[in-house]
């Protein structure tokens, strides 16, 4: 049946009562078809509700996300933060609790076990939970590099989260109260091949660059500071990619990061897929950035910002204009 309670442009089928927490949990999905199921299958012992906010999906994402008992609403995509606030801001919520997943993450058996028991008897000085993202690349956990473990914001009391306003690399934070941890590891296992993770991170090089450029021309898209609860491991990571890697010398950061990843931080323990992973983190990522942000200069120099802006919208698909929220959202076809 319709939700009744649904805001003004936002319309959603609900599905009827399951057991488990009071926790809704939601999803920002693409053509996701080979990881939605298993991500939903994870969650349906813990989330009454799952809301999927899907970007016009060309292929059978929605019809699964149907089939297994998720709302699903869809909406012009912006960027990941963008997305996820406004799914905080207008989805009809009425738990508790909130978790944010995305598609190709999976719960692990330890991770339910512990959210089963620790969130119901949360204290009210606690407004959110921390747990461990496990990343499994061609089909080896990466368990060094700094990579692991790495807690991360996850779950958090209705209302009191809020997302970093960026185009890449958002932190989820809470307004108020305190931080606990969950035991287990949320696994982030992306099924694609290599040719797919390439192209994906090509264009986070471009979103990169405009968090780059937009702290140095002073353009106002980006939040670059934000106040709220983040673990130490948070606060450091923010200030090192926020103040200090900006002031180094552009390449040779690259090169930093691959020493300081499969080096120092013993990455190349992680056999042949440790050297992969760290080697395109750095050069097929944030060399690609630094490439990036020379040409986005040399554009904007000769032919103005707006030029380069206009650039990124028909060349890229990224709009750099606010978006129009009431607009843009629909319940899917």
């Amino acid at each position: 049946m319709a939700d009744s309670g649904a805001r003004e442009g936002v319309t959603v089928i609900t599905k009827g009562p399951a057991s488990g927490l009071s926790l809704t949990a939601i999803i920002l999905t693409y053509d996701e078809e080979l990881h939605l199921e298993r991500c939903i299958r994870s969650l349906t012992p813990l989330a009454p509700r799952i809301y999927i906010v899907d970007s016009f999906s060309t292929d059978a994402t929605v019809e699964i996300a149907r089939n297994h008992g998720a709302e699903v609403v869809q909406r012009k995509f912006k960027n990941q933060a963008d997305q996820f606030q406004w799914a905080l801001d207008n989805l009809p919520i009425d738990t508790d609790w909130v978790m944010r997943i995305d598609a190709d993450e999976y719960i692990s058996t330890e991770l339910a076990s512990s959210m089963k028991e620790l969130i119901p008897r949360a204290p009210a000085t606690v407004s959110g939970f921390y747990v461990d993202r496990l990343v499994v690349f061609l089909g080896r956990p990466i368990r060094h590099g700094g990579f692991y473990p790495m807690k991360v914001l996850k779950i958090w009391r209705t209302g009191l989260g809020q997302v970093e306003q960026r185009w890449i690399d958002e932190y989820c934070v809470v307004k108020e109260g305190q931080v606990d941890y969950c035991p287990g590891d949320l696994i982030d296992e992306n099924l694609h091949d290599l040719t797919w993770w390439t192209d994906k991170h090509n264009k986070y090089s471009s979103r990169r660059v405009i968090d780059l450029l937009d702290r140095e021309l002073q353009l106002g898209l980006s939040q670059h500071a934000l106040s709220g609860k983040m673990s130490r491991r948070q606060v450091i990571y923010h200030r090192v990619k926020t103040r200090i890697y900006p002031a180094l010398p552009p390449y040779l950061r690259a090169f930093a990061y691959y020493l300081y990843r499969y080096v120092f931080r013993l990455g190349f323990l992680d056999g042949q897929q440790g050297l992969v992973f760290c080697f395109l983190q750095a050069f097929w990522n944030l060399f690609l950035v630094d490439a990036k942000l020379y040409e986005a200069r040399r554009m904007i120099a000769s032919k103005g910002l707006e030029s380069f802006i206009q650039h990124l919208r028909d060349a890229q698909g990224l709009d750099l204009r606010p978006p129009h929220w009431e607009s843009e959202s629909r319940r899917s076809a």
